[in-house]
C-alpha cells in the first residue's frame, strides 16, 4: 500500500474525529443554546430563514421539536461518519479490497443515499417545527430543493455503484487466484 493512502487515511479519520462531536452535539445545542447555532448559519438551511419563521422567538416547545427533527439526519450521518472511520481503518492496514472494507464502502453508500432523501424531508419538517407556535394561518411548511440536493443523491448512486464494481472485482480476484 502506498503511503499516500495511509496519509489519507489518517487524514480523513482525523476529519471524522473532528465532525462527529460537532455533529453530535446540533440536537442539544439547538434545545440549550439555539442561538449559538443560528449565529453560525444554522438558521439559513436551504435558504430559509428560521428566525423569520418564528414570530414569537423560540419557544421551549419549538426548541424541543427542532431538536427532535434533527435526530434523524444526525443520527444518518453519525452513522456515516462511523462507516468512513471503519473503512479508512481497514486502508490504513492495507485491506483495500477486503471484505469489511467492501462493506464499509457500501454502508457508506447507503447512509449517505437516505441522507440525501432525509435531509430535505428534514428541512421541510424544521419549518412547521419552528412556525408552529405562530397563530393560526402563519405556520408554515416550506419544502425545498437544490442542487446540492440532487448532487448529494447523485454522489450516493456513484458510491454505491463503485461499491458494486469494487466487491465484483474482488470477487473476481478471488476466484482467479484459486485457478492458479
Amino acid at each position: 500500500m502506498t503511503d499516500r493512502l495511509r496519509r489519507l487515511s489518517r487524514w480523513v479519520r482525523g476529519l471524522v474525529l473532528l465532525a462527529a462531536p460537532s455533529l453530535a452535539a446540533t440536537p442539544v445545542l439547538l434545545l440549550t443554546a439555539p442561538d449559538a447555532l443560528l449565529a453560525m448559519g444554522f438558521s439559513d438551511m436551504a435558504g430559509m430563514n428560521l428566525q423569520h419563521l418564528a414570530q414569537g422567538g423560540l419557544t421551549l416547545a419549538a426548541r424541543v421539536r427542532m431538536a427532535a427533527v434533527t435526530l434523524l439526519p444526525v443520527g444518518l450521518g453519525l452513522a456515516l461518519l462511523w462507516q468512513l472511520w471503519s473503512l479508512f481503518g481497514e486502508y490504513l492496514r492495507g485491506h483495500v479490497f477486503g471484505t469489511r472494507a467492501l462493506a464499509c464502502l457500501r454502508r457508506f453508500a447507503t447512509l449517505l443515499f437516505a441522507l440525501s432523501l432525509a435531509q430535505p424531508l428534514a428541512e421541510a419538517l424544521m419549518s412547521v417545527a419552528v412556525s408552529w407556535d405562530n397563530p393560526p394561518g402563519q405556520r408554515q411548511l416550506v419544502v425545498m430543493l437544490s442542487s446540492s440536493d440532487y448532487a448529494l443523491v447523485l454522489g450516493a448512486l456513484v458510491f454505491m455503484a463503485i461499491a458494486r464494481v469494487m466487491t465484483e472485482a474482488a470477487r473476481v480476484a478471488e476466484e482467479n487466484e484459486g485457478f492458479v
